[in-house]
């Protein structure tokens, strides 16, 4: 009897001890998992009292319930429910924070897939905008280095806001740029300045020193603290002059702290909204070139090059090409049409035009990734980059980089681009080929493009030594030598094939481009600057009724 008394305090004791260490280890594992955000306790917010009870009451069959709401959102797209969706997505990135291929893909389905249902192009911007927060501004909040996330967002940018497969592509393209426009305001470039401006309030009222009390009072005064100034200043994206009938810039600038509260704002809403670190963006800068930030081919760049950082594994390699692929392709399309144009205080005037600056990197970019994927077929694009390089940096007026990429593309691949030839032979003909094939009126339409864009160009521009006034030359000769060409082509049927005398388009071109930006007060600026270049008259070449002697029959 003794003896059982014995092995049942033994066994007693061995299960307690087992006790406490299952105990320590179990506190152990849930400090990691907290540590580590490895599970989400937080209830949801502004759901439904069902679906909250149920994130509490399940607690690790939680994703019991994300299937469930799953379910709901195809079947509410599949009737047209989009608008109940954003809630009921917004849920599912609470109820499973972590699952960040769910919040990819519900970010997609929103920005491609629910956009094009619409035909108001106001309503497609929408979605996309609704498909880049769901990643950016939610599922990043519980994933911040989730290099997935940058990958998916960047594709965004870069394919659907910079391709042109949308027809409301040029809309997303001004509405984004408008967005980025507010943001960075007259600071756009200014990162190094932007980084340093303080992040948070304590730190702004260090630095505003002796001058924090009365930044203070005057907030306090208008009813407003340090938050609600923030949301004031987001709503207007500058200080405003008028709040309740007060100046709060005019206030700001008397104590000479106007610079240092605008720089906290807009610092806080690029890292905190648009998580849009200087840091890196300077970093982008250094290593590509000068990107435009305002244009969605830089954020493309951004997210990719924090995409790539994270996927160094063996087993990611698939990713990592993604990430490289997304660089070189967004660095080719902001060679391409990466650089704003816009008259300020008018945003209609907005023009996309070449950023020349990253176009040595883009080249790099394209032979490393050769280098670093020989199997991934990257020789055909990058050829065909080379084409296109070449000839646009030889039309702008790039003619020594050109004549450089030439001689290297010769090397890189003979039978694309022929020893033998020279590059005015090699641009002519690129162009020419598409010219020989076309109609009278297609050649015609084709030549008064780039006498179009020249006059364009030379409306921005500030002096005969600005890169536009050089692109206005460029384009312009660039028009006379197709004009030559076409018409050395065409023969003996100039008769019924030939156009009008070269001098005559140009000058037609010239008024049509002068009369468009006469049209508004605005653009009369830039009407008057294109005036202050030419010494052409603009001629009316169509007369008018009155100016027509009426036939006379004999």
């Amino acid at each position: 009897m003794k003896s059982n008394f014995s092995r049942i305090l033994v066994i007693l004791g061995v299960m307690v001890a087992l006790l406490c260490c299952l105990s320590y280890l179990q506190g152990r594992m849930n400090a990691v998992r907290s540590e580590y955000h490895l599970t989400d306790t937080k209830p949801l917010e502004n759901a439904p009292p069902v679906v909250a009870f149920s994130s509490v009451a399940l607690g690790g069959f939680r994703g019991l319930l994300a299937d469930f709401l799953w379910l709901r959102v195809n079947r509410m797209q599949d009737e047209g429910k989009y608008y109940e969706m954003v809630q009921l997505a917004d849920w599912i990135v609470k109820l499973q924070p972590r699952y960040t291929g769910a919040h990819a893909f519900l970010g997609w389905n929103m920005a491609y897939n629910i956009s094009v249902t619409f035909t108001s192009f106001e309503d497609r911007w929408r979605w996309v905008k609704r498909g880049i927060e769901l990643i950016r501004d939610e599922a990043m909040e519980y994933n911040p280095g989730d290099p997935e996330l940058y990958r998916q967002l960047g594709w965004i940018y870069e394919h659907k806001m910079g391709k042109d497969m949308d027809d409301a592509n040029r809309y997303y393209r001004t509405q984004f740029a408008q967005e980025m426009i507010r943001l960075f305001a007259d600071y756009n470039a200014e990162w190094e300045k932007l980084d340093k401006a303080p992040l948070n309030e304590t730190k702004l009222y260090a630095t505003l020193d002796d001058k924090a009390e009365a930044f203070r009072q005057i907030l306090a005064t208008n009813g407003l603290d340090f938050n609600k100034f923030e949301i004031v200043f987001r709503e207007r994206a500058v200080i405003p002059e008028e709040y309740n009938g007060f100046n709060l810039r005019a206030a700001f600038d008397e104590l000479g702290i106007t610079e240092t509260v605008e720089l906290c704002m807009r610092h806080r809403w690029m890292l905190y909204k648009y998580r849009l670190d200087p840091v890196i963006m300077m970093e982008c800068n250094e290593k590509y070139g000068d990107l435009d930030w305002r244009l969605p081919e830089a954020h493309a760049i951004y997210w990719a090059e924090r995409g790539r950082r994270e996927y160094f594994e063996e087993s990611q390699i698939f990713k990592r090409l993604s990430c490289d692929r997304m660089i070189f392709q967004s660095l080719n399309a902001a060679f391409q049409t990466g650089k704003l144009l816009y008259l300020k205080g008018d945003i209609r005037t907005l023009q996309m035009t070449p950023n020349f600056a990253v176009a040595d990197a883009a080249d790099a970019y394209y032979r490393q990734a050769i280098r670093d994927y020989p199997d991934s077929q990257i020789i055909g694009p990058y050829s065909n980059f080379l084409v296109d390089g070449i000839v646009q940096l030889y039309i702008f007026g790039y003619k020594k980089k050109a004549a450089r990429w030439f001689k290297w593309a010769k090397e890189f691949n003979p039978t694309r681009f022929p020893p033998d030839s020279d590059l005015e032979e090699f641009v002519t003909k690129e162009l020419a080929e598409d010219m020989r094939e076309a109609s009278q009126q297609q050649a015609q339409k084709g030549i008064q493009s780039y006498l179009l864009q020249a006059y364009t160009y030379l409306a921005y521009a500030t002096d005969e030594e600005s890169d536009e006034y050089k692109s206005y030359e460029s384009l312009t000769l660039t028009a006379k030598q197709l004009y030559d060409h076409y018409m050395k082509f065409i023969g003996d049927t100039a008769l019924r094939r030939g156009m009008p005398p070269f001098e005559e388009m140009r000058r037609v071109m010239l008024g049509t481009v002068e009369r468009g930006l006469r049209e508004n007060e605005v653009t009369m600026k830039l009407a008057d600057n294109l005036a202050r270049f030419q010494n052409v008259p603009v001629e009316r070449f169509i007369p008018r009724a009155e100016e027509i002697e009426a036939p006379k029959v004999k």
